[in-house]
């Protein structure tokens, strides 16, 4: 039964089964919507024990904002509301049906606020009414302001929110609607796709050439922008204007390294590894300022634990010491930086090199001094044996753990493929133990052991090699096993078949190898037809984004050529991960360190 009651006589209810009340900004949307609709909808209560009173058990949310109203002078204290009068029995069914709302599609609020704002409403009025921040309004009145077949393909499913504001860089519904056809018949929908078909032409203010340039000075000489309200990105409209103030800056850099003495000086906005200037050679500076006791004296030591912790197999390392070996190595890169850093080049290195200006991702200028094009190279730009130009030690690629667990997924994975092969691992085993028991030698050409290794990276469980092997565990006959007693398992494994025996030693023997690159493991491999490729292949996580993004670049040329790494070049290390595990070139292809060597005679 619907009655009027006064708020004052009203109180929450233990049997209100909404025990936390709703975010802040809810709660502030909803009292701004009460103070200027009015309550449009009933409480439910039930009469309270005091004389007068009622409980709520169903609307605890409207009534913390009416009486917060109440409490300001907004409304009177006895303000009438609408209410429900339950019996007590029914108090907790009816505050559980009272809660089950479906709450409304956010493609129908995006067309809501946009409906009251072509009514006339502006984005501080909807604040007013609905206790959003302005922020808020206009970027839901962006989202209302979409082709309506966008708002249809959201409700549909189609397209997900992101997606949806993704669209908002360009207020033309025609051209928003155009662009969702097109991809609608191609391969899906992306945000980032979205974006740059709608701003095909634009620059983001993020990239290394508006950093570099500064949008106060692209404004100032009058260049106009577009924004993009859910990125906190702008975009540049004017590439042109864009690029002629990047020149501008960069020959005036250009100028003062020319004065400095150099055969040339040139430049680039694109990453080094997208030009000719990666392959040519280059001096290393020949006159050596102050470098410090300390700097030379931490090298040494560092050299003598390296060379400690080498000795040892790597499989062998405990955690510690792969952790020590890494930081040991990053130590002694950075030192040998500063070591090289304390070094100048003189007034004839200068002479016959060049320098090349870049702009890197965060806008600022990079240089790469002492390069040398081929008519640059002579002289005293040659080694000891007169090979070429002097360049630095290439830094390694992946660290002491990323090469154990490859060297752990290789492992795996001959072990996986070794299991059809019972008449090859029957010649492995006998071969292993005639040599340490019949020659009484100490060789084991692949480790044979029936200690199996232990494979330690963190997914080795989770790859196709695992699934394999797995699955000749469980199409062993091991029957036998049930028997009680080690002599009746022994003559119930006699009476197997010999195909169930040569099975069982096949399978010990190929999780036995304790190495995938011996020069027998090599031989086998061959025999075999081994493709760890098949069985294994890079990711994002296990390989990708656990070498530099140098590399990343380097196998992007070697996979796609050097026009896609051309413009991935100022790419962020994540993105070039994300885009070398999707590509298809990527499935076949193996780290040079996991590719068969040349067997040795």
């Amino acid at each position: 039964m619907e009655q009027t009651i006064k708020l004052s006589a009203l109180t929450i209810s233990e049997k209100n089964v909404r025990k936390v009340s709703a975010a802040d900004v809810e709660d502030q949307q909803l009292i701004a919507s009460i103070g200027s609709q009015g309550l449009l909808q009933n409480l439910i209560v039930v009469k309270s024990k005091k004389r007068g009173k009622y409980e709520v058990v169903g609307g605890g949310r409207r009534l913390a904002a009416l009486q917060h109203l109440a409490e300001n002078g907004d409304i009177e204290k006895g303000y009438p509301v609408r209410c429900v009068v339950k019996d007590l029995n029914d108090a907790t069914e009816a505050s559980m049906a009272e809660n089950l709302k479906a709450a409304m599609h956010d493609a129908d609020w995006f067309a809501a606020y946009m409906q009251l704002n072509e009514q006339g409403m502006s984005a501080e009025d909807i604040v007013k009414k609905f206790g959003h921040s302005v922020t808020d309004v206009r970027k839901l009145l962006k989202l209302g302001g979409v082709a309506p077949v966008i708002l249809e393909a959201f409700r549909n499913r189609e397209l997900d929110k992101k997606e949806v504001m993704a669209f908002t860089v360009s207020d033309d519904q025609d051209k928003q609607a155009a662009v969702f056809a097109a991809m609608k018949e191609g391969y899906g929908f992306t945000a980032w796709e979205i974006r740059s078909r709608l701003l095909p032409e634009n620059v983001r203010s993020t990239e290394p050439m508006a950093l570099f340039v500064g949008l106060d000075a692209y404004e100032k000489a009058d260049g106009s922008v577009a924004s993009d309200l859910f990125q906190d990105v702008t975009y540049l409209n004017d590439p042109g204007l864009l690029q002629s103030l990047a020149e501008a800056k960069i020959e005036a850099l250009v100028a003062e390294k020319s004065a400095e003495g150099w055969k040339w000086v040139e430049h680039t906005f694109g990453g080094f590894w997208s030009t000719p200037f990666a392959c040519m050679g280059r001096v290393e500076p020949e006159i050596e300022t102050d470098v410090t006791e300390e700097l030379t004296a931490r090298l040494a030591e560092i050299d003598a634990r390296l060379n400690v912790l080498n000795e040892k197999p790597m499989a062998e390392w405990t955690d510690e010491e792969d952790e020590e070996h890494d930081r040991l190595t990053d130590e002694e890169r950075d030192l040998q930086e500063q070591k090289k850093n304390s070094r100048v080049f003189s007034v004839d290195q200068k002479a016959s090199a060049g320098v090349l200006i870049l702009i890197n991702r965060e806008g600022e200028p990079e240089y790469r001094e002492g390069l040398l094009k081929p008519e640059d190279i002579g002289g005293d730009t040659q080694d000891e044996e007169g090979q070429g130009p002097v360049e630095a030690p290439k830094k390694p690629d992946e660290s002491a753990a990323l090469l154990s667990d490859l060297s752990a997924y290789s492992l795996q994975a001959l072990h996986a493929d070794l299991i059809d092969s019972p008449e090859l691992c029957f010649d492995l085993s006998v071969f292993n133990m005639a040599l340490q028991r019949v020659t009484q030698s100490f060789l084991r050409p692949c480790d044979i052991s029936i200690q199996w290794p232990e494979l330690s990276p963190k997914d080795i469980t989770e790859t196709k090699a695992a699934e394999k092997i797995q699955t000749a565990r469980d199409a062993l006959n091991l029957a036998w096993m049930n028997e009680e007693g080690e002599a009746a398992m022994f003559r119930a494994f006699q009476s197997l078949t010999m195909p169930d025996k040569l099975a069982i030693h096949a399978f010990c023997v190929a999780q036995s190898l304790r190495s995938s690159n011996s020069v027998i493991a090599e031989l086998v491999k061959e025999q075999i037809n081994f493709d760890l490729s098949a069985l294994w292949q890079p990711t994002k996580e296990n390989y990708f984004k656990r070498v530099k993004r140098e590399k990343l670049l380097d196998i992007l040329v070697e996979l796609k050529g050097t026009d896609l790494a051309a413009g991935m070049a100022n790419a962020k290390k994540r993105d070039l991960a994300e885009l070398l595990d999707g590509l298809e070139e990527s499935k076949g292809w193996l780290p040079p360190q996991m590719r068969s060597v040349t067997m040795e005679e």
